[in-house]
Parts: C-alpha cells; structure tokens; sequence
C-alpha cells in the first residue's frame, strides 16, 4: 500500500515537472534551452540524506522528530537474536531490536511483515513498521558488512503500536546502526 502511494506520487511529480518544463520552452527563444531538464535530472538522484555513520557499536535513531544516540550495544548477531543497541540511562529506553537478520545479505533488507522483525521499545510502549495499528513493512539498506562491522540504515520508516493496549501515536522512523560483529 505504502509503495503505491510512493508510486503515485512519484508520477504524479514527474508529470507536472513534465508539464511546467514543455509550457517554459513554449517561447520560440527558449527552443534550445535545456536548463530545465539540467534541473529535473539533477533533482530525479536526489533521495532523503543518509544519516551521519554512528561510531562503532552504537546507532542513531530518530524516532519522529526527536533524535537520539543509543550507545549500549547488547547484541549484533546473524540470525535470530539479531541486532539489539539501547540507551544508558535509568530505564535504558528506547531500544532498538532487528530480529532474525541475515548479515550474508548485502543490499536491502525488509524489516516487518515477513522479514526481520523489527521493534523499538519505549516508556509508552513498542513499536513496530507499519501505520494505524497494522502491521507493514520498510526497508532498510545495507552500508557495511564485514568480518567485524554491520552497518545498516533505515530512513523515514512509517512505525505505529503493536499492542492495541499501549497509547503512542504512529509516528516515522530513521536510523542507522552500526554493531561490532
């Protein structure tokens, strides 16, 4: 659903982008004017920024607009357990968990409804992908794998509550963990 709406809108830019560049040639001076196209190019690479990489054994997340630095890094396994970094303070909250990761795939990996679950716990509650108490997906993409470091990214990740009793609103999701193997 999530990629549809993307979809659309992409198209939908495209075509008006289309539309304003074939109405601002329409001058017979600016026949051979290609600064408009220039620009559309220009813009078509540009995606939201990565996040700076954290140090080693630590992750930074945004959890909507509020941007923290989790620095306890509890596990970074392949597999079930997963990737689990928190907070050092009195409650050690948020904690960012990735469960049933494979560190042997190199690109993107989907983290969600069928593939690496994915929770954050907070004082209010957990969270998970998805929007309006159902449960999606997003991706996230591989930065780094090696023998002794995983980095992996997440940015503007739609998450909402996974349990119908906690009272936290939907909010987006960016992050960028980077664990000691």
């Amino acid at each position: 659903m999530q990629t549809e709406k993307k979809t659309v809108r992409l198209f939908l830019a495209i075509a008006l982008i289309g539309a304003a560049i074939g109405f601002s040639n329409c001058a017979d001076d600016k026949k051979t004017d290609l600064t408009p196209i220039a620009a559309l190019l220009a813009l078509a690479g540009s995606g939201p920024a990565d996040l700076p990489q954290p140090v080693d054994g630590t992750a930074i997340m945004k959890l909507g607009t509020e941007t923290l630095v989790l620095t306890n890094q509890q596990l970074c396994v392949s597999g079930v357990g997963g990737v689990i970094v928190q907070m050092v303070d009195a409650d050690n909250l948020p904690i960012l968990n990735i469960h049933n990761i494979n560190f042997a795939q190199t690109t993107t990996h989907t983290l969600g409804e069928g593939g690496s679950a994915l929770d954050i716990d907070t004082a209010g509650g957990v969270y998970g992908a998805g929007t309006n108490n159902v449960r999606g997906t997003c991706t996230a993409t591989v930065k780094e794998t090696s023998a002794t470091i995983f980095d992996l990214q997440a940015l503007n990740c739609p998450i909402t509550k996974q349990f119908a009793a906690s009272n936290i609103p939907d909010t987006t999701l960016s992050f960028r963990v980077r664990c000691r193997r």
